[in-house]
């Protein structure tokens, strides 16, 4: 005869169950904060050598599926390389892990209601870097006083710009080979840049992030074209340092291909804005090519009347930075641009980045540079502040209401 069981009887969890409890679970939400602050810590001591924006793209991009991280061994000058999961989709990770256990698996009555607010508007911030990630888009306007600009430059992406000509004249639509069709390119690839709706494609070899183009002599370690060549550059740690550039050639609609030719960004301290484009025809039309950083076009003109810097005494050292401005778009607007105070219209935000690089001479041109960011989340961060502290106060003022109607309540004395 079989022995009794008493009590309820054990369910084994099916696989879907399983992976429910572990997805949504609190140790894997522990687990990814630990991970995510020590990317963040390992990211911030490399960002010292390799510079802001390589360790950003390193760590954090959507790109970077996993990560070489650079670990500091104390006592010892060398590094342990240890691979870890890319930021970004640690990120992601955590936004499907607090979706999961915070909003739908929590508990939910009016006791928790201020920790369902509180989880929303964590996953409201996570949420605005992943747009940030995919969408925004970042540049610079440096402007004399008295100009005028209805578009600022990028920092770091090239664009590959092919126009075409008649009768000296830009006509039709500039079409564009930008960062999804030259990401990931290196020195030893060779890819083909299509441009729908024209009788010419790009093929692009040799990609350099950072060259100049120099006359070929006898020694030029690269191709001579109508005797010049490229010299590849130590990459910068500051990638706005950078110049990027490869050989191209057309490659027509029957297949062949045109001769080589050079497409490169100027270097920064040679005070060009773009090469002169190559000129090339196919099927009676004439086209020109050309390299340039990427073109960020802003919805109004912006028109710098005053640039305001002040410097500690005897120094070079700013101590603040102030633009007088004027915002012309429906109507004319004045408005002054300073540290931590940008300017925000349009879905663009412009924040002072820099100005005359010393005190100001007497008679010299003076002029403000602009940095311009388009990014759909610009304001998610702020407003998940609120949404969070809105949360953690009504859980706050739960436990304080609940602390007070327990102590009010009279004791039942015990019975000997």
């Amino acid at each position: 005869m079989g022995a009794c069981r008493t009590g309820k009887m054990s369910k084994s969890k099916t696989p879907s169950q399983l992976i429910w409890k572990f997805l949504s679970g609190m140790g894997l939400a522990t687990f990814l904060l630990v991970l995510l602050g020590i990317q963040t810590w390992l990211a911030t001591l490399e960002m010292v050598d390799a510079g802001l924006l390589a360790t950003l793209q390193k760590y954090f991009h959507w790109t970077s599926w996993y990560v070489l991280a650079q670990v500091p061994v104390p006592y010892f000058d060398r590094h342990l390389v240890v691979p870890m999961p890319g930021g970004y989709w640690v990120c992601a990770f955590l936004l499907l892990n607090m979706t999961l256990g915070g909003i739908i698996r929590i508990r939910k009555s009016w006791k928790t209601a201020g920790v369902v607010v509180a989880h929303f508007g964590i996953i409201f911030m996570v949420a605005a870097g992943g747009v940030a990630q995919l969408f925004e888009e970042r540049g610079v306007m440096f402007l004399f006083e008295g100009e005028k600009s209805d578009y600022a430059v990028s920092l770091t992406d090239p664009t590959i710009e092919v126009l075409e000509i008649k009768e000296g004249k830009v006509v039709g639509e500039v079409h564009v080979a930008g960062e999804p069709e030259l990401r990931g390119l290196g020195r030893g690839d060779s890819r083909t840049v299509r441009f729908a709706g024209l009788p010419i494609d790009l093929e692009l070899t040799g990609w350099m992030r950072n060259a100049s183009v120099v006359e070929a002599g006898p020694d030029a370690g690269n191709a001579a074209i109508d005797g010049w060549t490229l010299r590849e550059l130590p990459v910068r740690p500051e990638g706005e340092l950078n110049a990027p550039a490869c050989y191209a050639r057309v490659v027509y609609g029957d297949g062949s291909k045109g001769s080589p030719f050079i497409l490169a960004v100027p270097q920064p301290t040679s005070g060009l804005e773009a090469f002169a484009p190559v000129t090339v025809e196919a099927d009676g039309r004439k086209f020109a090519v050309r390299m340039v950083k990427q073109t960020i076009p802003v919805p109004y003109v912006v028109q710098l009347d005053d640039a305001i810097p002040v410097y500690f005494p005897n120094s070079t050292r700013p101590k603040s930075f102030r633009s007088k401005i004027r915002r012309i778009d429906e109507e004319e607007v004045p408005v002054e641009i300073f540290m931590n105070e940008p300017m925000r219209r349009g879905g663009y935000t412009f924040f002072q980045r820099t100005m005359s690089s010393g005190p100001q001479q007497t008679g010299g041109p003076e002029f403000s540079g602009f940095e311009v960011v388009s990014n759909p989340a610009d304001q998610w961060p702020k407003w998940s502040l609120w949404v969070v502290a809105t949360g953690m106060g009504v859980h706050f003022l739960m436990k304080l209401f609940q602390f007070i109607l327990g102590s009010t309540k009279p004791r039942t004395p015990s019975t000997p």
